[in-house]
């Protein structure tokens, strides 16, 4: 596996280690030279565009990444600044991200900020002449979210195709796709399945595991311990899961946002069973949530306390190749 940090191009690589104890790094190590070098069009990359919650935060974008197999980006989840992400990843050696070219999505759940990137999506790339219909996949009221979202930019949509800009009458549109667990789409270099997770009072939420050019990769979406995610996974190249580590003290209102946060994510002991029991060959760590006092090294050593694989705490605009 091998991993290009944010602001890296070309072959100018180092690894992305969480070195809290030596034997961390040795996996890293064995797997490090057995994927294609990343950018290659045969190779399988992760691209995470935003790594960030809820809260503001001009380092962290919000929830989103591709998928990049045989020079094809897919999308999972669209948080804010989605597309302007994709630009720079695209002009850090990432080409399938050229916003124009960006035209599949898959949600994992509709929380606002895995889906306010959604207009952006849907419209900046027509404005830059895609012509082709954004494909979308995800939960119940998929269909209805980009319905809605057409509806709100009508005027928009009317004054670029009939006014001056001389836009295209297709790539504005939306082909969605409310779905169900199982097999949910396949073309030439992916297919995908999509399995329930739990998140909450939320209905439906789902996670999901792309098959690419040889390689496995399971994204949890947002859940709370489900064993859903270790069946998915099983031996999967990566695992890309959410997690929180640390706590809000009591006296300032804690003992209900942390039960919240048991309802609805993943504390960083939760998912080192987790890792361990899906036996994932690498751990990957994005929607990092630390709490009051807690620090990276807190969230990764309550990580290590079961599970012994290699972790990567990824950044916005960080590449990983499995």
């Amino acid at each position: 596996m091998r991993i290009r940090p944010a602001g890296l191009c070309g072959d100018h690589f180092h690894f992305i280690v969480v070195l809290v104890c030596v034997v961390t790094a040795i996996p890293f190590a064995v797997h490090a030279q057995q994927s294609a070098p990343p950018g290659s069009s045969s190779g399988v990359e992760i691209v995470f565009l935003g790594t960030g919650y809820p809260a503001p935060d001009a380092a962290r974008q919000g929830p989103s990444l591709a998928i990049v197999a045989n020079g094809k980006a897919y999308l999972v989840d669209v948080g804010t600044g989605v597309v302007r992400q994709a630009n720079s990843a695209s002009q850090r050696g990432v080409p399938a991200l050229d916003p124009a070219a960006l035209d599949i999505a898959f949600l994992t759940h509709l929380h606002s900020d895995h889906t306010l990137g959604l207009p952006d999506l849907i419209l900046t790339p027509w404005v830059l002449r895609r012509s082709k219909p954004l494909e979308l996949y995800g939960p119940s009221g998929t269909k209805a979210m980009a319905e809605h979202i057409l509806e709100a930019y009508a005027e928009d949509i009317r004054i670029r195709i009939t006014g001056l800009e001389g836009a295209n009458t297709t790539g504005y549109k939306v082909t969605a796709h409310d779905v169900q667990p199982g097999s949910i789409y396949q073309d030439a270099n992916v297919s995908v399945k999509a399995f329930l997770v739990k998140h909450g009072t939320w209905k439906e939420a789902l996670g999901y595991r792309f098959q690419a050019g040889g390689k496995s990769i399971v994204i949890s979406g947002d859940t709370s311990p489900a064993d859903s995610v270790i069946d998915a996974c099983n031996g999967c190249d990566a695992l890309i899961h959410e997690v929180y580590a640390g706590s809000v003290a009591l006296s300032s209102g804690g003992a209900e946002w942390m039960q919240y946060m048991k309802a609805f994510h993943t504390s960083a002991s939760e998912l080192g069973e987790i890792a361990a029991k899906s036996r994932t060959k690498m751990l990957i760590l994005t929607h990092w949530i630390l709490l009051g006092n807690a620090k990276e090294d807190d969230m990764v050593r309550e990580i290590l306390e079961k599970y012994s694989g290699p972790i990567v705490i990824a950044r916005d605009l960080d590449v990983v190749a499995p």
